[in-house]
């Protein structure tokens, strides 16, 4: 009898070592570069529950100058890029503060109802100044990992 409790132990820990694989996250990433040096990362995990958690670290901003607005855009044909600037579909995401040593670091956490856009991507992050959400000063093509 406890040989067979043993076994039944070990195969209950296979099965959940089996479905702990199959749960692995998407993982998607970008590396952002921008004007004056300004560069950064951004990565977009899919969980297998369908939520998002998207990270971006930007370096190279003037310290202390505010907030900046960031987003991931793409567009109906499925071919946004960054040197065309043409996603105008976005997912928002939460502002990036520049810290004292010009660096900011943003956490976003997405609904399953949120789909991940098909086709090409990219994370852009906007100016803050004359408006809110000005001109892009960074981006980066978002890829599979």
């Amino acid at each position: 009898m406890k040989r067979i409790m043993v076994i039944l132990a070990a195969l209950g820990m296979v099965g959940i070592f089996a479905l702990a694989q199959m749960s692995k996250p998407e993982v998607r990433y970008a590396m952002l570069m921008g004007q004056g040096g300004i560069k950064g990362t951004a990565v977009i995990l899919t969980l297998p529950s369908g939520e998002h958690e998207v990270f971006v670290r930007l370096e190279g901003l003037k310290p202390g100058s505010g907030s900046y607005a960031n987003h991931i855009h793409y567009n109906d044909k499925g071919d946004a890029n960054c040197q065309a600037q043409n996603g105008d579909k976005l997912v928002g995401l939460a502002n990036l503060v520049a810290d004292a040593n010009g660096n900011a670091v943003a956490a976003t956490k997405l609904p399953a109802s949120v789909k991940y856009p098909s086709g090409t991507t990219y994370v852009n992050v906007h100016s803050n100044s004359p408006q809110p959400v000005g001109a892009s000063i960074a981006c980066g093509m978002v890829e599979m990992k």
